[in-house]
């Protein structure tokens, strides 16, 4: 397949992905850029199968593309139109007054900044995106900006040179490029912070549209060899070379999902616990390793070869019970989590049905069961983690990581739709089978009416604030 750049609006449509889910999995990449099937999986709750069209829609409407990296698992790239959509903050719309207002004031900042006589770089300024069409509301103000080097006598530098060193932070002293280029980079760190302030709407980008190959209007020009303002036109450029996308058609590989070689085992099959360690964190990993191919040093997709971790065997167990994935609340889905266990002979059935949660600086837990035989995990904004290996048990099948799974997400959203982590510190048990409520009421309401207590709900046995 072969991929080709569409027009230049400022985000281009994906096909069957909407921009916002996008955007989600774009900013999981890690910080190298690198995207793959396990944080697709991570943040879409799907399969590898969906997860492998999710990336290849991102691809062909060229937010990625495939990593030349060799001798690992297949991962994407994200392209300069990926990182946008990326770095861009959601935000409510504004009007064209508000857009003209941010425009003008960022001019006027602008030519402050390039006649001040302490500062070593100019900056020369180009409006792109939607700013530049007539609408009756906009996202943002997309900005690129350039850095420019003043030609300065060696006296004059090292005056403002020493001035800007004594307002870096004691952090950046310590650093290498801090110690290397400390004023440079204090000099563009406080230019930055001048045009933005105040000006929400505003995104400053180091994108050129000249070389992105998209329309854009000046908005500031400055000589540096004279040190002095150049005029600009109202006018809108519309450059001749192609864009980026354009320069460049990219190969998709014809396949990029590929069953590794493993160790096949049947959902019921039961295998010894001993050396595995399995966590609800390790599911979207496990079926990466399953699914995506290994690229060679020579740049060939294989098959990965996984038969010497005895973990990949148990990959896509979280979808044998799907009850998680249902649009239901917290405390219907453990107690249907529950019944499926039940009925699948896992070993959570014989739990204790209390739920019990824990909130601190240092402790955010919510458990099943009472102490000696029970299962708890860590919830957060940012991670959700608690092994799902059976306890007291010398052996495990996929079917019982299934049930750990799906209890364990059912406790996650019990969790969340509390909102325990507005509470600054609370604990809290509740009986599920007494709980008439199909997720559990908002913790910091019944806080604030006196009513996080026992009995507060049906079901609610022990309520503390600390």
């Amino acid at each position: 397949m072969r991929v080709e750049a569409a027009e230049n609006p400022k985000h281009d449509p994906i096909e069957g992905v909407s921009l916002d889910d996008a955007r989600s999995v774009l900013r999981s990449a890690t910080p190298g850029g690198g995207i793959g099937l396990e944080e697709v999986i991570r943040t879409f709750d799907c399969d590898a199968l969906h997860a492998d069209e999710i990336l290849r829609a991102l691809a062909v409407a060229g937010y990625i593309e495939p990593s030349d990296v060799r001798g690992q698992l297949l991962s994407w790239t994200l392209t300069p139109n990926g990182n946008r959509l990326a770095l861009e903050k959601k935000r409510k719309r504004i009007d064209p007054e508000k857009v003209n207002a941010t425009v003008l004031e960022l001019i006027r900042r602008a030519k402050i900044i390039n006649s001040d006589p302490d500062r070593l770089q100019r900056i020369t300024l180009k409006l792109f995106g939607s700013a530049l069409e007539e609408r009756d509301d906009y996202g943002d103000v997309d900005v690129s900006i350039n850095f420019h080097r003043r030609q300065l006598p060696v006296e004059e530098r090292e005056r403002i040179e020493a001035g800007l060193r004594t307002r870096q932070s004691d952090h950046d002293r310590q650093t290498v490029m801090g110690l290397v280029m400390g004023a440079e980079l204090q000099d563009t760190r406080e230019i930055r912070a001048v045009l933005k302030k105040g000006l929400p709407y505003l995104s400053l980008m180091r994108d050129d549209p000249m070389e992105l190959g998209i329309p854009f209007r000046w908005l500031v020009d400055h000589d540096i060899d004279m040190d002095a303002a150049r005029d600009v036109a109202e006018t809108t450029f519309r450059p001749n070379a192609p864009s980026l996308f354009e320069q460049t058609t990219r190969e998709l590989p014809p396949v990029s999902l590929m069953k590794a070689r493993y160790r096949e085992m049947a959902p019921m099959t039961k295998v010894s616990v001993e050396g595995l360690h399995i966590g609800m964190e390790d599911a979207p990993r496990l079926e990466e390793a399953l699914w995506s191919p290994w690229v060679t040093d020579e740049g060939d997709l294989v098959p990965n070869d996984a038969r010497d971790d005895p973990c990949v065997r148990f990959a896509g167990f979280q979808h044998l019970c799907p009850i998680w994935k249902e649009q239901i609340g917290g405390v219907l889905m453990l107690k249907r989590a529950l019944e499926w266990c039940d009925q699948n002979k896992v070993w959570l059935r014989d739990l204790v049905p209390m739920v019990s949660i824990s909130r601190g600086n240092r402790c955010n837990v919510i458990r099943l069961g009472v102490v000696g035989q029970l299962i708890y995990f860590e919830v957060g904004p940012t991670v959700q983690k608690g092994s799902l290996m059976p306890i007291n048990r010398t052996r495990v099948s996929k079917i019982d990581l299934a049930g750990a799974y799906a209890v364990a997400r059912a406790l996650s959203k019990m969790y969340f739709e509390a909102r325990c982590a507005k509470l600054a510190a609370c604990s809290a048990t509740v009986f599920l089978p007494s709980v008439e409520l199909e997720r559990l009421p908002d913790f910091p309401s019944l806080a604030r009416t006196g009513n996080f207590k026992e009995g507060g709900f049906a079901g609610l046995v022990r309520a503390e604030l600390r």
